[in-house]
C-alpha cells in the first residue's frame, strides 16, 4: 500500500481555509525573511520598495538597520545599477519567469533571484528579490534565465588601483607578503607599501579583515 506523503506545496498550504491561509502566509514569510539568511526586498515596477527584511538593510546600506520600505531602489543603489535591476524586474513581470543575477552590490559579490508576484491589477504587481553573498568560485546556474550584471557597485573596492586589487586578491588567498612578492615579481617592500595603502584606503590595518573584504567582494571576479 502506498504511504501518504507529508510533502505539500506552498499553494496547498495557502488554500486550505482563509484563516489557515493567513496564518501560513505569515509562517512562510517569516521563514523566508528571518530563517533563510537571505536579504529579501519586494518592490514595484517603478522601484518603490514595499517591504524588506533587516538583512537587506544591512547589505544594501552598509550595516544600517533603517527600514527600506519608505525608499526606492534608486535611493539605495547607484543609478546605473538601479536602472539595470528595474529592467530585469519588468522583464520578470512581463514573462512571469524568474531571473538570476550575479553582480556586486555595496562591495559584495551577490546572487539575486528575482520572482514575479502578481496582484489583482498591474498597479499591484511586485517583484520579490532574494539576495545572498557568494564566493567567486560558485558555479554559474544552469538556466537560460541567468545574467551577469553589466554594472557593479564595487563599494570601497572602487577606491583601489589595479595593483592594489591584485595584492588584496592574494591576501584573500592567504598568501604572505613574501609569497605575494614572489608571485607578482615585486620586492617585499613594494608589496608591503601596497598593503599599507590598502589599509589606509579601506580604514583597516588588520590583515585578516583585509582578507575578509577580498572574499566578500569576490576580487577575482573584478580582475578577470
Amino acid at each position: 500500500m502506498a504511504h501518504p506523503t507529508t510533502a505539500c506545496t506552498a499553494r496547498e498550504l495557502l488554500t486550505k481555509t482563509p484563516d489557515d491561509a493567513n496564518e501560513n502566509c505569515d509562517l512562510l514569510w517569516s521563514a523566508l525573511t528571518a530563517d533563510s539568511g537571505c536579504a529579501v526586498v519586494v518592490y514595484d515596477s517603478k522601484g518603490r520598495i514595499t517591504c524588506a527584511n533587516t538583512a537587506a538593510s544591512n547589505l544594501l546600506q552598509n550595516g544600517s538597520t533603517e527600514n527600506l520600505a519608505s525608499l526606492a531602489i534608486h535611493d539605495i543603489m547607484p543609478a546605473a545599477i538601479a536602472e539595470e535591476r528595474l529592467a530585469c524586474a519588468r522583464k520578470v513581470l512581463e514573462t512571469g519567469e524568474p531571473m538570476i543575477i550575479d553582480g556586486m552590490l555595496a562591495g559584495r559579490l551577490t546572487r539575486t533571484t528575482v520572482r514575479p508576484v502578481h496582484g489583482e491589477s498591474p498597479n499591484e504587481h511586485r517583484v520579490l528579490e532574494t539576495i545572498r553573498t557568494i564566493a567567486v568560485e560558485e558555479p554559474r546556474p544552469e538556466t537560460d534565465n541567468y545574467v551577469r550584471a553589466k554594472t557593479d557597485d564595487e563599494g570601497v573596492i572602487g577606491k583601489l588601483t589595479a595593483r592594489e586589487r591584485e595584492v588584496l586578491f592574494h591576501i584573500g588567498r592567504g598568501l604572505s607578503t613574501a609569497d605575494i612578492a614572489s608571485t607578482l615579481g615585486r620586492s617585499t617592500k613594494t608589496v608591503e607599501w601596497h598593503r599599507v595603502s590598502l589599509g589606509n584606503k579601506l580604514a583597516i590595518t588588520n590583515r585578516v579583515e583585509l582578507a575578509r573584504i577580498a572574499i566578500k567582494a569576490g576580487v577575482t571576479g573584478i580582475e578577470r
